[in-house]
């Protein structure tokens, strides 16, 4: 390979992250982005700082590290994903500057691929970074440095597998189509790997159960069925079929997560074979790709532009809501029809689905077992906790991600100002809206599970109580969330640079950004809290007077309507302050628009 087509990689790559860099520090001339950086570097520096966890090392069972074990499933699962479904875009999207520079030069077809896996190292080398940073808890003795090495391997592996299966499985139209004989391999191993499963399920839910039923691990001890379940994930992992299937990625997944120096080097010679391996495989004569990957490039930077301009990153599908727009009506009920159908043709069923799968299985380990002592109560509180932290988390951050509010149609601010409303109509709308949504789904997501979690905790109220427990608390809800998102949509009014406008999210900016998002959260929960604070004051004093003379029920009725009215007259006067806002902001005031 000649050494001219190097120099002229190297100079497109380096030129493209050296102005990014500038740009990035150009930026920070802006307080607002320099106010994110100091914040993010803050962070950063609170996490290395932060002491690792002196985690003892004993593995009586030889079991695997919790984390590689995962990491082979999830793998193993992504495998199946990129061999049978259908192949992704992302594996062969070149930016716009390589499609127009390199895809035209007398450059091989090698070559390319090379430039596609130079161009991904610096992604790959910041998640390195990050997940570095994340795992220096309870990672033992292993050095950080050695630690980054074993994640870049597995990181740049799992990269090159893909890509390398998007290049097996893509045909140019106008090209003969050679065998698939990558693909009929890898449909082989995948039946495989499920005929080993099937065979070795039966033992393996048999050891489970006698873990569960053994003295050291009673039916209430949640940390006993966890370690069940580990030991029996490692059983079908020992399987000889499975762990001969499977050792390519317990060799790359090993020096990631070894505990020391020594299980280190031990892993390190095979993993690096296995990255060899896969360079060598992509590496060879690959099908002509350029026409698709100029297609999917395409599609990939259309994508990035959609979110620039405020529009949304997946995409869009065409559903059936049941809620047809009438030909007459008021222009209100047309702007919430708007954000309805957007929210659900944006849904990802999903990833909702594997949310509540997540929250399910946290109530199940915290139901009652057969036995119960003050070890087993104290197991199943802390797993309580956690789902009341989780509940915690989505309260604090749904607001946040759910854009389809004013920060997604100040994009359109100019069809806004023409439309027949006033503008406290509008703000009202599109925060109502969000609001009732970011509501509905929470209380999907989150009220089965906790009806099951305080059953079996057991309590003063039937199955009635608690349905009507429930439904005062999603009302509860739905007034936190109507002043939640009224502070979003107040920020993106007031400082409309400091909120993202699209439904994406921080997708741009770099760590700035990030960091001025997440200042701007604080903010707003901090703003949030004294908001509540006159309502939570309200619900306190009927509470403390009210309990003895009236029956429980009663006061937490009187409790919730006197609390709700404060955040309703709450909300109004700041819907009337955001219309005045709205009539005064012009286009150019919103950074997206200004271009």
């Amino acid at each position: 390979m000649t050494a001219q087509p190097w120099r002229a990689l190297w100079y497109l790559y380096s030129r493209t992250w050296q102005n990014r860099i500038r740009l990035q520090l150009r930026r920070l001339r802006q307080p607002r982005y320099m106010i994110g950086a100091l914040a993010m570097c803050a962070y950063l520096a609170s996490l290395l700082m932060r002491p690792g966890a002196d985690v003892a090392v004993t593995n009586e069972l030889d079991l695997l590290d919790t984390r590689q074990i995962l990491s082979i499933v999830g793998i193993a699962v992504a495998l199946g994903a990129w061999w049978l479904a259908a192949p992704s875009d992302n594996a062969l999207a070149f930016s716009p500057a390589e499609v127009y520079f390199l895809f035209p030069a007398p450059v091989k077809r090698r070559t390319l691929v090379q430039a596609r896996l130079f161009s991904q190292q610096a992604v790959l080398l910041s998640q390195v970074l990050i997940w570095t940073i994340l795992l220096r808890r309870g990672e033992g003795d292993l050095n950080g440095v050695l630690r980054a090495a074993g994640l870049w391997i597995l990181f740049t592996t799992i990269s090159l597998h893909r890509l390398g299966a998007t290049l097996a499985r893509t045909h140019a139209p106008d090209v003969p189509r050679r065998k698939p004989v990558a693909r009929t391999i890898a449909i082989v191993f995948l039946a495989m790997l499920a005929i080993a499963v099937a065979t070795t399920a039966g033992h393996a839910f048999d050891i489970w159960r006698s873990a569960i039923g053994s003295a050291s691990s009673p039916a209430s001890d949640v940390i006993g069925k966890l370690m069940a379940t580990r030991i029996a994930v490692q059983t079908i992992l020992d399987d000889a079929t499975m762990h001969a299937l499977l050792w390519p990625i317990r060799a790359v997944t090993t020096p990631a997560f070894a505990t020391d120096t020594m299980s280190w080097l031990r892993g390190i010679p095979a993993a690096l074979g296995v990255l060899l391996l896969h360079y060598l495989w992509i590496l060879r004569d690959p099908q002509p790709f350029e026409e698709l990957a100029v297609g999917s490039s395409a599609r990939f930077a259309d994508r990035v532009a959609r979110m620039r301009r405020g529009g949304a990153s997946t995409r869009k599908r065409d559903t059936r809501l049941g809620w047809s727009l009438a030909l007459h009506g008021h222009p209100a009920v047309a702007l919430a029809w708007k954000n309805v159908t957007a929210s659900v043709r944006t849904f990802r069923p999903r990833a909702l689905l594997v949310t509540i799968g997540v929250v399910v299985a946290i109530v199940a380990l915290t139901s009652r077992g057969d036995t119960y002592d003050a070890g087993s109560s104290a197991l199943r509180s802390a797993f309580t906790t956690t789902f009341i932290s989780i509940f915690a988390a989505a309260l604090l951050t749904a607001p946040a991600w759910f854009r389809l509010d004013l920060r997604h149609d100040l994009a359109h601010l100019p069809f806004l100002k023409t439309a027949p409303l006033p503008a406290h109509t509008i703000v009202a709308t599109e925060i109502i809206t969000a609001a009732v949504i970011i509501t509905l789904g929470m209380a999907l997501l989150f009220g089965p599970p906790a009806f099951l979690l305080l059953r079996t905790i057991g309590g003063p109220l039937g199955s009635a109580g608690l349905a009507f427990a429930l439904l005062g608390g999603t009302l509860a809800l739905g007034g936190v969330n109507l002043l939640h998102v009224t502070l979003y949509n107040a920020v993106a009014l007031w400082l409309p640079a400091w909120v993202p406008l699209n439904q994406g999210g921080a997708n741009n900016g770099g760590a700035s950004v990030i960091g001025q998002v997440y200042i701007t959260m604080i903010g707003i929960i901090v703003s949030l809290g004294l908001l509540l604070a006159l309502p939570a004051g309200a619900v306190w004093g009927i509470v403390t007077v009210l309990t003895a003379q009236l029956p429980l029920s009663a006061v937490a009725a009187l409790s919730l309507v006197a609390g709700l009215a404060i955040v309703i007259l709450e909300w109004l006067g700041l819907a009337r302050l955001l219309g005045r806002a709205l009539d005064r902001l012009e286009p150019s005031d919103i950074p997206s628009m200004q271009s």
